[in-house]
């Protein structure tokens, strides 16, 4: 019985015993390569996973919010900064959030570098997320010691992440 698979760099398809990808040259992988290819749901997959990032996310932004509310009068210097953190951390997590929506989106066929990239997408929405998990702790370290210092450092830390990001 003669199978085919596809490549993983271009998605093309390939027969079960070539070696190389005729259109776009990459060696052809051992056969367990090709799982995520012949995986049906490889996109819906995907989705799931960043719109769930993206509800973990603003479930944390809310929990966010409401100890700087609780905590800082909006007149406050320290509310400030932390309201504009939150707002440029919203700006980089959505649009990552949107880039890799609108990949999967415009993605005919799975392929190595559409999988990299999504995964690269995930790991940043991960990242920003664990940030602001550490923030909130500290915020509720804070709002029950009044140490500001600990604040202060880790909304650099955020903000730090937030320019690599923009950076990247």
């Amino acid at each position: 019985m003669q199978g085919f698979n596809y490549c993983m760099n271009c998605g093309s398809k390939l027969d079960i015993n070539d070696k190389f990808c005729s259109n776009c040259g990459v060696k052809v992988g051992e056969s367990d390569s090709f799982e995520l290819i012949h995986d049906k749901d490889f996109f819906l997959k995907y989705k799931i996973r960043i719109e769930n990032l993206n509800k973990e996310y603003d479930i944390k932004v809310a929990k966010a919010l409401e100890l700087i509310k609780k905590e800082f009068e909006p007149s406050e210097m320290s509310y400030n900064n932390f309201i504009s953190t939150i707002n440029n951390s919203n700006n980089i997590f959505y649009n990552n959030v949107e880039v890799a929506l609108n990949i999967i989106d415009l993605a005919s066929k799975p392929s190595n570098r559409i999988k990299n990239e999504l995964d690269v997408k995930i790991d940043t929405l991960n990242s920003i997320i664990s940030k602001f998990e550490d923030f909130i702790d500290e915020l509720i370290i804070h709002i029950a010691d009044k140490s500001q210092k600990e604040v202060n450092d880790l909304t650099k830390e955020l903000d730090d992440l937030i320019d690599s990001v923009k950076d990247y």
